[in-house]
């Protein structure tokens, strides 16, 4: 039968060996198989037994989000669209100052003409080339003007187009890019959680045992900013740093992972 001194000396012999309650560590639950601790009857049990309920054998053991370099090949083909539209306009823009110039030049000789026209001697001879003289100048003038209006519709066409298509594609690039920062990649001993989402979230979690083989891609964008793809199972991760430690991370903590289940399955 313990007595009240007992119990005392019990509560500060247990404090000195393992002291303060805390989260446990794995050492900590090893050495419940190898302590012993004497006179803990009457339902009693040690400072310890709170490490047990405390313990977590899921630890986080990477974190990481995709980088912004994904974008980058994306990027660069607008950027190549946007200096060939530039070059088009440039072309379309110089066709118009030349039918701006050829429409003033025509005017101008078709009105000397008239005036040659008006220096004619005898009344009606005069008038019937001045007449003459007006309605060729009339039709010239409107065949440039013609030209110079296609000329600066086309170019219009290509301008307020080509300004829609850029400013949509803005649009989704800083949409795609606030996306982006908003995914974050984190693993456990057991499993990998990926969380994206801007204003609704989603997470998804995947057992690291499940995942089985991983590749790793390298594209050439992304290893200028040292960057890499991960891909296992139908599952990508885009754009993360070490891509090569996260598979090795993925396939031994997985085996452990399958071994503690098949070690479970058998208790």
């Amino acid at each position: 039968m313990l007595k009240d001194k007992d119990i005392v000396t019990l509560d500060e012999t247990d404090q000195k060996k393992w002291g303060p309650p805390s989260i446990a560590r794995i050492q900590d639950i090893d050495e419940l198989s190898t302590n012993t601790f004497p006179r803990i009857g009457n339902a009693r049990v040690t400072s310890a037994a709170q490490n047990v309920l405390d313990y977590d054998p899921e630890a986080m053991i990477w974190q990481d989000s995709p980088s912004l370099a994904i974008m980058a090949s994306n990027a660069l083909k607008w950027l190549v669209i946007f200096f060939i539209w530039i070059a088009i306009l440039s072309h379309f823009n110089h066709a118009v100052s030349e039918a701006t110039t050829a429409e003033q030049a025509v005017i101008a000789a078709e009105a000397e003409k008239v005036a040659k026209a008006q220096q004619i001697p005898g009344k009606r001879a005069r008038a019937r080339q001045v007449e003459n003289a007006k309605q060729a100048e009339a039709s010239a003038t409107a065949e440039a003007r013609k030209a110079r209006s296609d000329a600066e519709g086309i170019f219009t066409l290509i301008l307020a187009g080509g300004a829609l298509v850029f400013l949509f594609q803005l649009v989704r690039l800083i949409a795609r890019a606030w996306s982006i920062g908003n995914i974050k990649y984190s693993m456990t001993s057991q499993r990998l959680k990926i969380e994206s989402g801007i204003f609704s979230k989603a997470s998804n979690t995947y057992e690291l045992h499940q995942l089985g083989n991983g590749h790793v891609y390298m594209p050439f964008l992304l290893r200028l900013f040292g960057r890499s793809n991960f891909y296992a199972s139908g599952l990508w991760l885009l754009g993360i740093k070490n891509a090569e430690t996260v598979r090795d991370l993925i396939r031994n903590a997985g085996q452990i992972e399958a071994s503690r289940i098949e070690k479970a399955r058998f208790r």
